[in-house]
């Protein structure tokens, strides 16, 4: 064989040795930061959201999240309701743990909210709900898995079903759930958080075990003081709750504005709106939309800026 050739080869060979041996060097000191990461005591959230764990966590985008002054970041196990009456997942469980592990590594806490609507339908519900009192056993032994996981991967918060207020069809199964989840409380040692669309039920009673209680308020139209009437009837609600129950806190889950709705200066001024008129009132926020898809304000510089402006502030 050509001398020229065997170096060639050779050089081949030595990069790959190399590489692979980086990699396992990587490997190990990933290992050997996550076996020593202690559970943060997050008690005011900056958070962000994406629709469906739209996260790559390179160095680029940890920076901007970073320099948004974002302490964690919310993310979502996915599942729908099959044909059959099954519940599959939508997407693996590996890649969740993972993209677990990579926020934690860059520094950000982790709020983790177990999502089985499937894909939303034209007007933001849920594409399926349920209707039957199996599905609260089905649901919760969904939960319990991932609150194990929850528990192993030290993740600082953890909704066990995103919006039950939504998932269930009847009020009387929203509280078999409440009142079932809370068994979670003897698995996860974080905090446990009992997430709601929009305000939740009129009555929300027994949830002694839960650490925190969260508001989806989604709004996409400029109809603003009837935005932040709304708001003012949210805030006293959840306090009047968080007080009630002895809870932790009381944070907003998810904020946003669809983009089908209301243009880039819209979704800013909503923004700037949600935080005006609750800053100093809750325990945290957690704004939708750190996508591509249809709650997106990633290409948003001015509601990137009122973020970044306004989480800059001690709580």
């Amino acid at each position: 064989m050509d001398k020229k050739i065997l170096i060639v080869i050779g050089i081949i060979i030595i990069s790959l040795i190399v590489g692979v041996y980086f990699v396992y060097e990587n490997q190990q000191k990933k290992i050997e930061i996550l076996s020593q990461y202690q559970k943060q005591d997050i008690t005011f959230l900056k958070f962000v959201s994406s629709e469906n764990g739209m996260y790559s966590l390179n160095s680029e985008e940890i920076e901007e999240l970073k320099s948004m002054n974002v302490n964690g970041i919310r993310i979502c196990p996915l599942y729908s309701l099959r044909q059959d009456g099954n519940i599959k997942e939508d997407i693996s469980e590996s890649w969740v743990i993972a993209t677990i592990e990579e926020a934690h590594l860059a520094g950000f806490a982790v709020f983790l909210d177990i999502n089985v609507g499937g894909q939303p339908t034209e007007t933001g519900e849920p594409e399926h709900r349920y209707d039957d009192p199996k599905y609260v056993d089905d649901l919760y032994n969904i939960a319990l898995h991932w609150a194990e996981i929850a528990e192993k991967e030290k993740v600082e918060f953890y909704s066990p079903l995103n919006e039950p207020d939504l998932m269930f069809t009847s009020l009387d199964l929203v509280n078999q759930w409440i009142n079932k989840s809370q068994e979670l409380r003897s698995v996860f040692s974080g905090n446990l958080v009992l997430k709601f669309a929009d305000i939740g039920p009129q009555e929300i009673k027994y949830v002694e075990s839960y650490d925190y209680l969260s508001f989806d308020i989604m709004w996409s139209d400029p109809t603003y003081q009837e935005l932040r009437e709304h708001l003012e009837h949210a805030v006293e609600k959840g306090n009047n709750l968080k007080k009630q129950y002895n809870l932790k806190g009381f944070f907003f889950g998810e904020l946003g504005a669809e983009r089908s709705s209301v243009n880039k200066s819209v979704q800013a001024e909503l923004f700037k709106i949600f935080l005006e008129e609750t800053w100093g009132k809750v325990d945290g926020y957690c704004f939708l939309g750190w996508s591509s898809l249809e709650f997106k304000f990633r290409d948003n510089s001015e509601a990137k800026e009122i973020i970044k402006e306004w989480y800059s502030k001690n709580s």
